[in-house]
């Protein structure tokens, strides 16, 4: 092929890309199109390259020479070239113009990708994803008959660890009901029973948990027992 040709005629020449470019008067950038296939000289440019590298043009192209009028050679090498120079413009053609249609259905897929995020996000409020925070809960001391300070303490612990699943919630306070509160409790229970008071506040839900949005929620009713080993359970909440 011409492009395989000019570059090793070139280097027969020791000629490096730059070199042959200065004696045909042109940049560098032309002859490595032509090495890459890119692009082809012009009849008059390549018979001047032929003189330069001492190559015959019909070599050049990969031609065997015949003895033939010159100007007859030079208009059918002229004739080649140009049907060369055509493909080649028509396959970069191509090639833009399905780069272009890649480009044109990558848009696409990356906003329908981002439409379909964003209804996602809209319609599955992100608060729902967030755990419970006790994280800056007040505790409120209340003093008691019943249980000792540790035992109160004991119980807040475990709502601490079960509020981590009410999702988008934050608790403000915590606080020992009372022991009139307890007492009737235990009573109506048959068993100890121990009930902490809170407030807490509501993020943006997604309505599944029985829960209003946004809302704050005070007084709310924690009832713990004690199980067989002594341990709180935590076994209802609500008003």
């Amino acid at each position: 092929m011409l492009s395989d040709n000019i570059k090793y005629y070139r280097k027969q020449k020791g000629y490096t890309q730059e070199t042959l470019a200065q004696a045909l008067n042109i940049v560098r950038q032309t002859v490595s199109k032509w090495e890459k296939g890119y692009s082809v000289p012009d009849a008059d440019m390549l018979e001047k390259m032929s003189e330069i590298l001492d190559v015959p043009v019909n070599e050049l192209l990969g031609t065997p020479s015949e003895n033939k009028d010159q100007s007859t050679e030079i208009e059918k090498l002229a004739s080649q070239l140009a049907i060369l120079n055509d493909q080649i413009a028509r396959e970069a053609a191509r090639k833009k113009k399905a780069k272009k249609i890649n480009l044109i259905i990558a848009a696409v897929i990356v906003g329908v990708l981002f439409i379909g995020c964003a209804v996602l996000f809209i319609s599955f409020p992100i608060d729902s994803l967030i755990p419970g925070d006790m994280s800056h809960v007040e505790v409120r001391q209340t003093p008691s008959q019943m249980y000792s300070q540790s035992e109160i303490e004991n119980a807040i612990e475990v709502i601490r660890n079960d509020f981590i699943d009410w999702k988008g919630c934050t608790m403000t306070l915590i606080y020992y009901a009372g022991d009139d509160i307890c007492a009737e409790e235990t009573k109506n229970r048959g068993v100890q029973t121990l009930v902490l008071y809170c407030d807490f506040r509501t993020g943006n839900l997604d309505g599944n948990d029985g829960l209003n949005s946004n809302h704050t929620y005070r007084r709310w009713n924690w009832i713990l027992v004690k199980d067989e080993d002594g341990r709180w359970k935590h076994i209802d909440h609500g008003y």
